[in-house]
């Protein structure tokens, strides 16, 4: 009865004694690290081959070539995220230096994705926004405060209103051969107070020490002239209001 009941010993029933280490070839028992097949009726014969010298040596070259390639594939696969995320930002700062809407991107991705080599890579605008126009500001915003850190600058500062009705106050800043715009505000209420207080926020904002800034430039607005002499003159008595000479001929004419 005990030999009926036993199991009968096949080729498949010794690779799944060692399943991570053998495999079975039309019936042949094949040792996965040294590729050579086993006789396996007997399993004193397969511990034997285990046991071996020759199958361990082989068995620590196998494991280290597959960490080889496992780490190169990881290489691999970053430096190709890299240069999608290299060739997105890239494309976004060139239409942002271009005056170019983002949504114009949609129309042209089937040419991208013809034409140029990362083209596939390139989402649509609304995922552009989302995941990567944020960090291609930040780094504007870096370049920026490194242009204009503890300068003596001129700002130079505006307001208008939008195609929303909205109050939008636009402030540059100008150093040397460097002028650029740093702020783009919308405001609820537009008068000196919250002009001075923008204009102060924007400076301390770019790391600008109030004793700093020289110039403070806008149009001749009586909310313009009393925010710089009721708000700023006191907190930066250096500061001297020019008004815009373009703005003061449109008046005239």
């Amino acid at each position: 009865m005990g030999k009926k009941g036993r199991e009968k010993v096949t080729v498949f029933t010794r690779q799944k004694e060692r399943p991570n280490e053998l495999r079975v070839d039309n019936g042949v028992l094949f040792c996965i690290f040294c590729d050579h097949s086993i006789e396996w009726n007997r399993k004193s014969t397969v511990d034997s081959h285990f046991n071996s010298k020759s199958h361990l040596t082989n068995k620590n070259l196998y494991e280290k070539n597959l960490r080889t390639n496992r780490q190169q594939t990881l290489h691999s696969s970053l430096s190709a995220s890299e240069n999608k995320k290299a060739v997105i930002e890239d494309l976004i700062r060139a239409f942002a230096g271009a005056d170019i809407p983002l949504e114009k991107i949609n129309v042209l991705l089937p040419f991208f994705k013809k034409y140029l080599h990362e083209g596939g890579a390139i989402p649509q605008a609304a995922t552009l926004r989302q995941l990567y126009l944020p960090h291609v500001f930040l780094q504007h915003h870096e370049d920026l405060v490194l242009i204009f850190k503890e300068k003596p600058i001129a700002i130079i500062t505006d307001e208008a209103t939008d195609d929303c009705s909205r109050s939008v106050v636009n402030t540059l800043f100008s150093y040397r051969n460097h002028t650029k715009l740093v702020s783009v505000d919308f405001l609820l209420q537009v008068n000196n107070a919250t002009i001075g207080q923008n204009c102060v926020n924007t400076i301390t904002t770019f790391q600008i020490p109030l004793s700093s800034p020289r110039i403070f430039v806008t149009d001749s607005a009586a909310y313009m002239k009393k925010s710089f002499r009721e708000v700023l003159k006191p907190l930066m008595p250096q500061l001297i209001h020019i008004p815009c000479c373009a703005h003061i001929i449109n008046l005239i004419g």
